[in-house]
């Protein structure tokens, strides 16, 4: 298993196979496994941030007054499919027509 410090990871752009721009990371996601941390997903797209501002009352109230609640701009990728060997340019491994299925669901559906 590979060790990556996640600072150098956090808001890089991540790349598709073509190398077209998918977004940043904005988020990352992990579990504990025994004394671990392990990184389970990546939040990625201009809507990830928005998700971490809809935590907080204040947070819900810009992404209402702005309608900026959908989700369509944020991706979650698993661990998996993302190569980041090269933390300064993550890129995806899996051809950009998985996209669609990687793309996070609007709440309630």
């Amino acid at each position: 298993m590979a060790t990556v410090h996640l600072d150098h990871l956090a808001g890089r752009r991540v790349f598709s196979k073509q190398g077209r721009s998918i977004g940043y990371i904005e988020e990352i996601i992990a579990e504990q496994d025994g004394g671990d941390l392990v990184v389970t997903e990546f939040h990625v797209g201009i809507f990830a941030a928005f998700e971490r501002l809809s935590a907080s009352t204040i947070g819900t109230a810009l992404l209402d007054l702005f309608a900026l609640r959908r989700r369509e701009g944020l991706y979650r990728i698993p661990w998996e499919k993302i190569d980041v060997s090269d933390p300064a340019r993550p890129r995806l491994l899996c051809p950009d027509e998985e996209l669609a299925a990687l793309k996070a669901q609007p709440k309630g559906k």
